[in-house]
């Protein structure tokens, strides 16, 4: 067997795997030890899953993750998410379907100190689904708005996608971060646009007593524990104050000072903020781990340069070679979790979309915008299921219809991404 062919029956398998339902990092890891072990003496296949393991886990740059998700849990459990969507309410009051347009506006904003969209996504619905159900909005647009607003956590810097992209592609965290700022503001823009469109029918109550400018102006202050942190983290990075991993220190502290000085933060809601990030960020470096196994027998095989040389020669233009990419990565997302797919795809692809010219930074940031796209793509859309583990009564299918719509914003901002390519490349080239 090539070894071409023996690295297509890797990628095979582990899709198999990943069907039967089997843990990611188990999946990647089995195929990435069982195809070293093919290529190379099961001495060095030892060699290569040891070091792998302790070069993950001992690396610097990912350190950012656990400070990052400590972060997001800690502002879930001292009532940030609830100050935002309260603040959006009022400033929004007296508009066509104010309240889903509060909680996409309120997850875009706590997704810029959480860095993940399922944790967004969960704060969203324990606290807006409810009042869209009271206010009378149909419950399928309620929770539809709340999956897409969640979404935007993966996107709006800081993403924990785009640092493992980082540490995959040797990427700057820094630029990828101001690379997706712009796009993640257009596409909460898009997705107001939607559930403003929706409303019409889809909210059958009163629009509601539209809130005196004083009121909104009160309400825009009242969230000032979020700013601070967004200033002193994300305009740290952006002002090179801080690297990344710093900024996550400095977060993740922020935050559980804020919380304890405001009294929205026990003890026992610390401790359990940080096993919770201790379980999350384990199972977030086990992934990474048996990424890293698959990768190295990925690049063994030669297939990302195979198959760069294939798309050469038979005259691939670049645009037709992306396209069959985010077409891959759009069926990908019917299936597959969001890390999971950039840490199978990434390394396969990065070397042939640098092969055709097109830069690392703006293709990180399309893969968030593909990863974002898949977490509300049915089957198995993340953000669906989380809403629908909260809201048991709410049937699937009605929420897969509804969750439509929304699905042509993230669709239109890849079109922006490929016609603008500055959208994402214009803000890292005036501040690096």
């Amino acid at each position: 067997m090539s070894s071409f062919a023996l690295g297509m029956t890797g990628i095979g398998v582990m899709l198999c795997l990943l069907l039967l339902r089997q843990p990611v990092w188990l999946a990647l890891a089995a195929c990435g030890i069982i195809g070293n072990s093919i290529l190379n003496s099961v001495t060095m296949t030892k060699f290569i899953a040891g070091t792998g393991t302790f070069d993950t886990a001992a690396g610097y740059p990912l350190s950012v993750i656990p400070l990052f998700v400590l972060m997001g849990e800690i502002a879930s459990g001292s009532r940030m998410s609830r100050d935002l969507f309260e603040a959006a309410r009022v400033v929004l009051s007296g508009v066509r379907g104010g309240l889903a347009v509060a909680t996409i506006a309120a997850s875009g904003a706590f997704g810029a100190i959480c860095g993940s969209s399922v944790a967004t996504a969960a704060s969203m619905t324990r606290i807006a689904l409810p009042e869209m159900r009271r206010a009378g909005y149909e419950p399928g647009y309620a929770a539809s708005s709340v999956a897409a607003g969640g979404s935007l956590g993966i996107l709006i810097p800081p993403s924990i996608i785009l640092v493992i992209y980082g540490s995959i592609s040797e990427a700057s965290v820094a630029r990828l971060f101001a690379a997706s700022m712009i796009p993640g503001l257009v596409l909460l823009l898009l997705y107001v646009v939607v559930a403003w469109i929706l409303a019409g029918r889809a909210v059958t109550a009163a629009t509601g007593a539209r809130a005196s400018l004083g009121e909104r102006l009160r309400a825009l202050l009242r969230p000032w524990h979020f700013l601070l942190l967004f200033v002193a983290t994300i305009g740290g990075i952006y002002a090179g104050i801080f690297s990344p991993n710093e900024a996550a220190s400095v977060g993740a502290f922020g935050a559980v000072l804020i919380g304890f000085l405001r009294r929205t933060l026990t003890w026992s809601g610390f401790v359990q903020a940080v096993q919770n990030s201790v379980l999350i960020s384990c199972g977030l470096f086990m992934i990474i781990i048996g990424a890293k196994l698959f990768a190295t027998f990925v690049v063994q095989t030669r297939l990302p340069d195979t198959l760069l040389e294939l798309a050469l020669s038979y005259g691939l233009s670049p645009f037709m070679v992306m396209a069959l990419i985010v077409l891959i990565f759009i069926v990908l997302g019917c299936f597959l979790e969001g890390i999971g797919m950039v840490l199978i795809t990434v390394p396969v692809f990065l070397p042939v979309i640098e092969g055709y010219g097109f830069d690392p930074i703006w293709f990180g940031v399309l893969v968030a915008v593909l990863v974002e796209l898949g977490l509300i793509t049915p089957p198995v859309g993340m953000n669906l299921f989380i809403i629908k583990a909260q809201a048991g009564d709410l049937p699937m299918g009605r929420l897969y219809r509804a969750i439509a719509p929304f699905l042509l914003a993230p669709v239109i901002l890849v079109a922006l991404l490929f016609a603008v390519p500055g959208l994402a490349l214009w803000l890292p080239g005036v501040l690096f």
